[in-house]
C-alpha cells in the first residue's frame, strides 16, 4: 500500500480555521467581561423577570 502525501495546504487551512476560532472565542471572552463590568457581574447569570 503506498502512504499518502499530506497536502501542506491542509495545514494552512487548519492554522487559518484555529486563528478565526481563536477570534472569535477571545472576542466573546473580551464581550463578556465588559459587560460584567459595566451591568455587573451578577446581571450575566440572572433571567429576566416580567414586571
Amino acid at each position: 500500500m503506498a502512504k499518502r502525501k499530506i497536502a501542506s495546504s491542509s495545514d494552512v487551512y487548519t492554522a487559518i480555521l484555529a486563528l478565526a476560532l481563536l477570534a472569535v472565542v477571545g472576542t466573546a471572552a473580551f464581550v463578556a467581561f465588559k459587560c460584567g463590568e459595566y451591568y455587573g457581574w451578577d446581571s450575566l447569570f440572572t433571567v429576566v423577570k416580567a414586571r
